[in-house]
C-alpha cells in the first residue's frame, strides 16, 4: 500500500500521516476498555501475583503489536515500522521509571492491595502530559530543525547515565532527583496532607477540616517521575515519528501495558542485568539518529528496527546465558 503522506514544513524529516478517523477511534476506544477494566478491578484492592501481572502483559502487548495492522492498512508501511519501533523504544525507555515507581513505593511503605490503584492514577496523568509534550515537542521540530541536536544531546547524558548504571556505578542519581524531601515538604506546604492511608480514599474529614490522605503526594510524586522521563523519552519517540499520531498512539499502547509489566519486572529486573546494557545502546543509537537528521542524514526506519532488535533481544539472551548475582541493598529514602 502506498504510503500517504503530508508535508507540513519544508523539512524532509518532519511529516504528517493522512489518519482516517475511525484510526483516533480505535485509540479512544481503547482507553474506554482500559478504564472500564481497571474500574472493575480495582472494586477490590488486592495484591497482584506474577501470574496475574504475566497474563496482563501479554495481553496488552499483544494488543500494542495488533494495532500495527491496522496501520499497516490504512496509514501504510512506513507509518506501521515507525509505530512499532516508537513503541518498543517506550516500553524499554520505561524499565527505569518501573524502577523509580518501586522505590517510591517502598520509600512510602505503600501497600501491595494499593499498588495497582496508584499505578493507575499515575497512567492516567502520563496519558494526558505525553499528548502535551509530543505536540510541543512537534511545534519545536516544526519550527526549529535544529532542536533535534539538543533532543539528541539531551539522549546522550541519558544515554552517558545508563552506561554508568550498567557499569555498577551510581544508580539512584535520577531517583534521589525525584524523591527528595525538598519536593515532599513543598507538597505538604501547598496541600493539606494526612501523613496515612485511609483505605483507598484520596480525601478524608480530620477534626473537622478535609485533608488529602497519603496517597495524594504519592500519586503526585509519580507524576513528577514520568515528567522527569518524558524529557528522555519524547525526543527518542520523535526522533523515530514525527508524526503525531503514530507518536502518541504508540505512548498510549505502551504506557497501558506499564501497571501490569510494573508487576513482572519487580520479580524479574535482576534476572535481566543485561537490559541496563540495552538501555545505553538504544539512547545512544537514538541520540546520534536526531543529531545527524538535521545535518542530513536520514536514517530508514527499517535499521532502527532492527537496531533496537538486537539490543532487546541481544540483552535477554545474554542475561540468560551468562547469569550475574547481583548484591541488592536496602535503600532508605525518609518521606517526613
Amino acid at each position: 500500500m502506498e504510503v500517504n503522506v503530508l508535508a507540513v514544513v519544508s523539512s524532509p524529516r518532519i511529516h504528517s500521516y493522512d489518519v482516517p478517523w475511525f484510526m483516533y477511534a480505535i485509540v479512544l476506544a481503547v482507553l474506554v476498555i482500559y478504564a472500564i477494566i481497571e474500574a472493575l478491578h480495582t472494586r477490590r484492592d488486592h495484591e497482584i501475583k506474577l501470574r496475574e501481572a504475566a497474563i496482563w502483559s501479554a495481553v496488552y502487548i499483544s494488543a500494542a503489536l495488533l494495532f500495527a495492522i491496522p496501520v499497516f492498512f490504512f496509514i501504510g508501511s512506513q507509518a506501521s515500522g515507525e509505530y512499532l519501533a516508537a513503541w518498543a523504544i517506550e516500553i524499554a525507555l520505561s524499565l527505569d521509571n518501573l524502577f523509580v515507581i518501586g522505590l517510591i513505593f517502598a520509600s512510602f511503605n505503600v501497600s501491595r492491595g494499593l499498588e495497582r490503584r496508584m499505578l493507575n492514577y499515575g497512567i492516567a496523568g502520563a496519558i494526558i502530559f505525553r499528548l502535551i509534550f509530543i505536540l510541543a515537542g512537534l511545534e519545536l521540530l516544526k519550527r526549529f530543525e535544529w532542536i533535534g541536536i539538543i533532543f539528541g544531546l539531551i539522549l546522550a547524558r541519558a544515554a552517558y547515565k545508563a552506561y554508568k548504571e550498567a557499569r555498577g556505578g551510581k544508580t539512584l542519581e535520577h531517583q534521589v532527583e525525584i524523591t527528595d524531601q525538598r519536593v515532599w515538604k513543598i507538597i505538604n506546604k501547598i496541600l493539606p496532607i494526612h501523613p496515612e492511608f485511609v483505605g483507598h480514599k484520596l480525601i478524608t474529614k480530620i477534626n473537622g477540616r478535609r485533608m488529602f490522605t497519603l496517597m495524594v503526594p504519592i500519586i503526585i510524586v509519580i507524576e513528577l517521575s514520568d515528567v522527569v522521563f518524558a524529557v528522555d523519552s519524547v525526543p527518542a519517540v520523535l526522533a523515530v515519528s514525527p508524526d503525531r499520531f503514530i507518536a502518541y498512539s504508540s505512548n498510549v499502547f505502551a504506557i497501558l501495558g506499564l501497571r501490569a509489566l510494573f508487576f513482572v519486572y519487580q520479580a524479574v529486573a535482576d534476572r535481566f542485568w543485561a537490559l541496563s546494557w540495552a538501555l545505553s545502546g538504544i539512547l545512544a543509537w537514538i541520540s546520534f539518529k536526531l543529531i545527524a537528521a538535521p545535518l542530513g542524514l536520514h536514517i530508514p526506519i527499517a535499521i532502527s528496527l532492527s537496531i533496537l532488535a538486537i539490543f532487546l533481544i541481544g540483552s535477554i539472551l545474554a542475561s540468560i546465558i551468562w547469569k550475574r548475582q547481583i548484591e541488592v541493598g536496602d535503600i532508605h529514602i525518609k518521606s517526613n
